[in-house]
């Protein structure tokens, strides 16, 4: 029997508006677990985690960065109408932001709901999982080993003791199982692992029974049976979906030096960034105090905006000028855009006497 243990902060895909808990992953889960293929487990502390994170933590981080972008917009039609007040041009410009503005809100009414309507497709398809799950309860036996778990500082390593209840949990859950095969899907690796499965983890799953198994994959995608095809589907889906949540992520970054691992974090997925991507995130290098003032920001953006020979990268050369040019400044970025280098070729023509 395969056992599949689902880390939280993988469910957050779910209530992504990239949908990166596919309904491909969701079906392979419900599938596995209807032909008793697979269990799927879930301890108390788990989905407690879920439970909070989806009604606050991470709808908060969404509507975070759409109110970034609100403000971003607020801010140009105010700096414009300084220079464009009494021209036609800048009211067709408010026209224009307060369309954009409207549907920036219409989006963040479609967050709250995705995340906090129960009815939404997205809690619909958490409550089938959890329903079809193994739920694993707490009691005082797996508190306390937890508990000295974490005062004594073994592994999963973690800022509080939920990941060492969680763990607990599931070797309760095998105490009377012999022979075992889980997978463990966590993309954490400062509790799990960084370099595979802890090895002292690893060591006390396998230490009572010979036929026990850990599969730690990190990315739900690398599930067992499932096809080449499918894995490909969703492992693009899990790709643009990490993708989008790094950026929003470092849009809110609270720190400098939270600013400065998000910022390398966003190297990892320069590949897939979009226009919209680097938008928002050279607006949020300029509007958000911890990263326009962190030490640590300046280098992996940078990089971030590298092309080819001596050119920014392609997605930027349709970004506002305006907002390139304050971003290459503060960042001391001396790459030029091939779309301004045209541009002033044509201004040099357009001067010429014939």
């Amino acid at each position: 029997m395969k056992y599949i243990f689902i880390d939280s902060n993988q469910y957050r895909h779910i209530f992504s508006l990239s949908e990166g808990f596919s309904d491909s992953v969701h079906d392979l889960l419900i599938r596995l677990i209807d032909s008793n293929h697979a269990k799927l487990l879930l301890p108390q502390q788990t989905r407690e985690e879920v439970e909070r994170n989806r009604y606050r933590q991470w709808p908060e981080n969404e509507i975070k960065n759409i109110e970034s972008k609100i403000t971003n917009l607020k801010d140009l039609l105010e700096k414009r109408e300084k220079d464009l007040g009494s021209f036609k041009v800048y009211k067709d410009l408010v026209e224009e932001v307060n369309s954009e503005i409207n549907k920036l809100e219409k989006e963040k009414e479609k967050i709250i709901s995705t995340f906090t309507n129960n009815r939404s497709k997205a809690n619909q398809k958490l409550k089938k999982l959890f329903g079809k799950a193994v739920t694993i309860d707490e009691t005082s036996k797996i508190r306390q080993l937890a508990d000295i778990r974490f005062k004594k500082k073994n592994p999963p390593y973690g800022d509080n003791v939920g990941d060492s209840l969680i763990w607990e949990s599931l070797l309760s859950f095998f105490e009377n199982i012999r022979t075992v095969y889980l997978i463990f899907v966590a993309n954490d690796k400062q509790a799990w692992g960084k370099y595979g499965f802890d090895r002292i983890l690893q060591d006390k799953f396998k230490k009572q029974i010979t036929g026990r198994r850990i599969k730690y994959i990190n990315k739900l995608s690398d599930i067992p049976e499932i096809t080449v095809e499918e894995q490909e589907k969703i492992k693009a889906e899990e790709q643009d979906n990490s993708k989008r949540n790094a950026v929003i992520d470092f849009v809110n970054s609270q720190s400098f030096i939270d600013a400065g691992e998000k910022a390398n974090k966003l190297l990892l997925f320069k590949n897939l960034l979009t226009t919209d991507d680097y938008q928002d995130i050279l607006r949020a290098s300029l509007s958000n105090h911890e990263i326009y003032q962190s030490f640590f920001t300046a280098i992996p953006l940078s990089k971030l905006v590298i092309g080819d020979d001596d050119y920014v990268i392609k997605e930027i050369e349709s970004i506002d000028a305006e907002l390139w040019n304050r971003f290459a400044k503060k960042y001391e970025v001396s790459l030029k855009r091939q779309s301004d280098q045209q541009n002033e070729a044509k201004e040099d023509e357009d001067d010429i006497p014939f």
